[in-house]
């Protein structure tokens, strides 16, 4: 199962409809737990909604399901921030990947909408991309320059990011004292979701 996902960033409406349109888009799928903007009005929701259903496309607002900011508050951890690998067991969440499953099986070519450009730097990358390529989906995610990076060129950004030094690293382990390429990664989307992850001031109980 293919499905997208793009950063509307600061593009004017028509760069993002070219950008939908070369890779045949028809549903937009917007994961954006506040999805206004304040200095890009037009991907405001009604606003979005009402330029993609003139064209054609259907619109869905999936943020209370997929968005890094949850509506309840036991995947936020005592730091004070949302950790992805506990909201993966959200049920809503769970039932949000669901509903795209059932959209891809019904011929929808979906993209994932975020606010942020850069999937390293956006939930669409770090939370649903990781858990998406692990549930039998092909994850791609559109770039400014319009080519596509799959979820494993992600991966190997967040080592380039996070363990430059993994030559040495992986040296270590072959003795004993290091970690493999595997475990890197996912300490890499560890500290991206520290990064990015939706933060609180104070956690209340339930």
């Amino acid at each position: 199962m293919d499905i997208y996902t793009i950063g509307h960033s600061n593009y004017s409406m028509d760069r993002f409809l070219n950008m939908l349109e070369k890779y045949n888009i028809n549903c937009v799928v917007d994961t954006r737990a506040i999805p206004y903007s304040k200095y890009n009005i037009q991907y405001d929701k009604e606003s979005l909604k009402e330029a993609l259903n003139k064209k054609g496309y259907v619109y869905i607002y999936m943020g209370r399901e997929l968005a890094a900011k949850r509506e309840s508050r036991v995947s936020y951890n005592n730091e004070g921030y949302c950790d992805f690998e506990k909201a993966v067991h959200e049920e809503s969440f769970i039932k949000g990947v669901e509903r795209l499953k059932i959209g891809c099986s019904k011929g929808y070519r979906i993209v994932l909408l975020g606010a942020v450009q850069d999937p390293i730097r956006c939930q669409r990358g770090i939370l649903l991309g990781r858990y998406l390529i692990k549930n039998g989906f092909n994850v791609k995610h559109i770039l400014d320059d319009y080519s596509i990076a799959s979820q494993e060129n992600l991966e190997s950004e967040l080592l380039d990011k996070y363990f430059s030094d993994r030559a040495q690293i992986t040296m270590d382990s072959l003795i004993g004292k290091g970690i493999d390429e595997r475990e890197m990664i996912e300490e890499g989307y560890k500290l991206a979701n520290k990064e990015i992850g939706y933060r609180i001031e104070k956690l209340k109980s339930e």
